[in-house]
């Protein structure tokens, strides 16, 4: 089903993509392209210091910018925090997802349809790691939602370790 919706993202003008990272986070690390698609990389951003303006710039695109279908996704790594082999979030894993949830919901975001992909660490089998990221990327997407943000723009996925 991922897959499908992923396939489905890329033929679509208006998505974009949210990496659920689980690493701890110190320092931020600015945009960067990789190939044709762009990344906002915020997962050595300490979680606090990330605010939804930080959000929104990273994934709206430039005003009079054309978005063609079939273009990559722009792609936001946020330091989703959970408990140590869990789904729980930790509480600032909360306060950044409460700031994702206002920015998702702003006028220059409010079209747009969202992967929300989970990741997990290395500890742990390959099977076990990809369930895992699975439940945190609809943890993830349960947050989002409960915040108001519309479950049809929102798609989860689990990555396990890759990346």
């Amino acid at each position: 089903m991922a897959r499908q919706f992923d396939e489905q993202l890329q033929k679509t003008a208006r998505s974009a993509r949210i990496w659920v990272a689980v690493a701890m986070a110190i320092a931020m690390v600015p945009t960067v392209a990789t190939g044709q698609s762009l990344v906002s990389d915020f997962t050595l951003a300490a979680p606090d210091a990330i605010e939804s303006v930080d959000i929104v710039s990273a994934l709206a695109p430039a005003r009079g910018t054309r978005i063609e279908a079939g273009e990559p996704a722009p792609t936001v790594r946020l330091p989703i925090l959970f408990e140590f082999n869990s789904a729980e979030l930790r509480p600032e894993g909360e306060s950044l997802l409460e700031k994702l949830g206002v920015a998702l919901k702003t006028p220059e975001l409010d079209s747009f349809r969202f992967a929300v992909q989970g990741h997990t660490d290395n500890i742990g089998s390959a099977t076990y790691n990809e369930q895992l990221s699975i439940q945190r990327a609809d943890t993830v997407k349960i947050f989002l939602t409960d915040a108001g943000v519309p479950a049809t723009r929102l798609e989860s996925s689990g990555m396990g370790e890759v990346e």
